[in-house]
């Protein structure tokens, strides 16, 4: 791939480090492609959006249609930093209020591309273990809340901007995470890192302050983080919590969700949510 290329050409041209070259090649051969990918089924289904649409999956709250967009948010290859600012235009096409906050927190927590970057970075039983994990713990938050007196706060219209432009900020925070990702690999002293976070709790305690605070727009940026975490040495149970809790609980991703709806609503789902993930992540990283 172009791109791929060109960031070969620049690391071989640029004195850095040789470790820091070799993983931010092989972060970014995992992740550029399915990135590109996604972009292009985004792409596919924003044509395809229409006023029918909105009301058929979104217009009638029920227990099975709650679950059921759980599902679709985390396949969905659209990003709530092209969805949220739209969500008050949403709510005027038809759209129930709990049942699209919900969506948006599967699209926040889970990509259409997850599962075959997870797969290449840490294997298929994490992979499917992680999807599992957020689903449950998405349907339970989503549950919990459902009869919440919600109301969506006025937006702009639904055209929201440039497709590509949108896309190329996601482009761009995802790009910021590999290069994070790679610097920490690189430069944080292997032998202290492990010191702190191979154990059981420190590892779950270090992913998820690291988790809170940093945020990469799109959740792909969060992969070649927890990549690098793993290769330091962090604890399996740590990793599972980094890629399962942390998406959702994130302080830049709490106020973007407190710009659409009051900030009470967001504090209940959002700690539901992060709850339930770290009971899962206890139990499942028994089993890692």
């Amino acid at each position: 791939m172009l791109v791929i290329n060109v960031f070969s050409f620049l690391c071989d041209n640029i004195c850095m480090p040789e470790m820091f070259i070799e993983t931010l090649i092989f972060y970014s051969r995992s992740i550029i492609p399915w990135l590109v990918f996604g972009s292009v089924a985004a792409y596919i289904v924003e044509r395809r959006f229409s006023a029918d649409a909105v009301y058929k999956y979104f217009g009638v709250m029920t227990v099975r249609k709650l679950f059921f967009l759980q599902a679709l948010g985390m396949v969905s290859p659209l990003s709530i930093m092209s969805q949220l600012p739209v969500a008050g235009s949403l709510v005027r096409l038809g759209a129930h209020p709990g049942l699209l906050l919900s969506f948006f927190v599967a699209e926040r927590a889970y990509d259409f591309q997850s599962f075959p970057i997870i797969a290449g970075l840490f294997g298929i039983k994490i992979a499917f273990l992680n999807a599992i994990a957020i689903f449950l713990s998405l349907s339970v938050a989503a549950f919990a809340t459902r009869n919440l007196p919600l109301k969506i706060k006025p937006s702009a219209s639904i055209d929201g901007g440039s497709f590509w432009m949108r896309q190329g900020k996601i482009f761009g925070v995802v790009m910021t995470g590999i290069f994070i990702g790679a610097a920490l690999r690189t430069f944080i002293p292997a032998e202290e890192f492990r010191s702190f976070s191979s154990n059981y709790v420190g590892g779950i305690v270090i992913s998820l302050v690291v988790g809170i605070i940093l945020y990469f727009g799109t959740i792909l940026g969060n992969y070649p983080i927890a990549k690098a975490f793993a290769d330091l040495g962090m604890s399996s149970a740590g990793i599972f919590a980094f890629l399962t809790v942390s998406p959702v609980l994130n302080l830049v991703v709490a106020f973007l969700f407190a710009s659409i709806v009051p900030i009470r609503y967001v504090v209940r789902q959002f700690g539901i949510y992060a709850i339930v993930a770290l009971i899962l992540t206890i139990f499942i990283s028994t089993a890692l």
